[in-house]
């Protein structure tokens, strides 16, 4: 049979007419998951971004590639310390003049290269650093030193840094032999120290006129307190030397005391005092404004002497200078002489943090792994400098885990 039925003839429903109303708590609901989904996604992301972050910072943070100094290559520098040792070691060799002494430093110019005027004063950390990564002193250690001891070969040796306490680390090295001690002792003893513009220090003629050398002492040591515990302005009327060589006196102070702990001589106690005291002036006329390397060089001095004879106020003022011009500071204005200075300073007081930080910080701006050694730029922004002094200073810092008897 046919089904005629047609539309129509189904039961029509009845549909609500105008909008339908939601529930409040379904909007509640609605927008909650929305949030939710937004909070998951987010954190997610974040996560995600976080391990690629923390990924290339493993990578990186001790990677560098050496703008300042030319290079372009990257390094690891916990995989690789011994890598860059050997590069410093090899770069510095090639440093030498015709006497086969070390040179000053090698300039570098659109990738032309050559070598600086010749020094009598620049191996002996290179020699330091060498012996410290070798764990031993080979001959040709002793070879060098016997070429600084001869004057028919160095006639003079013009102290402007950190000469003798090089020296003494390798005197103080496990198993140095006698020769290696005499060599030493004989080096640094016979050079010459600047003193104001005119004359070298005339260590007799300080000796003969100092006579009252504790109340010389103490008048510095009331300079140090107001300086750094009371914060006071100190007047100043005894300086009216040369700028540029008395701002050396801070490394002299660091000089002088290793000297004393040496040979224990009364005329090098005075010769301590008395750079001490010079220092301090030009600190004062120059408004307490000096580069960090030549304050580490004095808080150096201060602590080896403040402990070498029990005078705990020197250690706690060099403590202080540390404390002021390294941890507060921080290194981000230092140029990599006082980068060296201080990290040798901090490694002194193992602060071994602060060293693994100097040198992170060495690598990251100073390194060019092309030529194998640290420089700088130039004012000029075209020449690049590669000290050998300074980099002997670095392969110290990078091996600073001998310590003197």
């Amino acid at each position: 049979m046919t089904d005629d039925l047609s539309k129509n003839s189904y039961p029509k429903l009845a549909l609500p007419i105008g909008k339908i109303k939601i529930p409040k708590f379904l909007y509640f609901i609605l927008i909650g998951l929305i949030i939710l989904i937004l909070v998951v996604g987010g954190l997610y992301f974040y996560l995600e971004n976080s391990k690629k972050i923390i990924n290339q910072t493993n990578e990186s943070v001790y990677e560098t590639n050496a703008s300042k100094a030319g290079g372009s290559n990257t390094l690891s520098l916990i995989k690789d310390t011994s890598e860059i040792s050997n590069q410093l070691i090899n770069w510095s060799n090639k440093q030498r003049d015709d006497r086969g002494v070390y040179s000053e430093s090698e300039f570098c110019k659109n990738d032309v290269c050559s070598g600086n005027s010749s020094s009598n004063r620049s191996g002996f950390s290179v020699m330091d650093g060498k012996v410290r990564y070798e764990n031993k002193i080979d001959q040709s250690v002793v070879d060098d030193l016997k070429k600084y001891a001869d004057r028919n070969i160095v006639q003079v040796i013009q102290n402007n840094y950190l000469l003798c306490n090089f020296l003494y680390d390798l005197y103080n090295y496990p198993n140095a032999s006698e020769e290696v001690k005499t060599l030493t002792k004989k080096i640094c003893f016979d050079v010459q120290y600047e003193f104001d513009d005119t004359k070298d220090f005339d260590l007799v003629y300080f000796d003969e006129n100092i006579v009252d050398v504790n109340n010389l002492l103490n008048q510095n040591l009331q300079k140090l307190e107001k300086i750094l515990i009371k914060k006071e302005t100190v007047s100043s009327s005894s300086f009216g030397g040369n700028f540029d060589i008395t701002r050396k006196y801070g490394y002299f102070v660091s000089e002088f005391a290793t000297r004393y702990k040496w040979e224990g001589k009364d005329m090098d106690y005075k010769g301590f005092i008395i750079f001490l005291d010079r220092f301090l002036d030009l600190y004062i006329d120059q408004n307490n404004e000096f580069k960090e390397g030549e304050l580490c060089g004095l808080a150096w001095g201060l602590i080896d002497m403040g402990e070498y004879k029990q005078i705990p106020e020197l250690k706690k003022y060099g403590e202080m200078i540390y404390s002021k011009e390294v941890i507060e500071k921080g290194m981000n204005k230092m140029g990599v002489k006082q980068m060296l200075t201080c990290g040798l300073l901090a490694d002194k007081i193992n602060d071994e943090k602060m060293v693994n930080n100097f040198i992170n910080k060495i690598v990251t701006n100073f390194y060019d792994k092309d030529k194998g050694c640290i420089g700088q730029q130039n004012p000029d922004f075209v020449t690049n400098v590669y000290d050998v002094k300074n980099n002997g200073m670095f392969l110290i810092l990078l091996n600073s885990n001998f310590k003197e008897n």
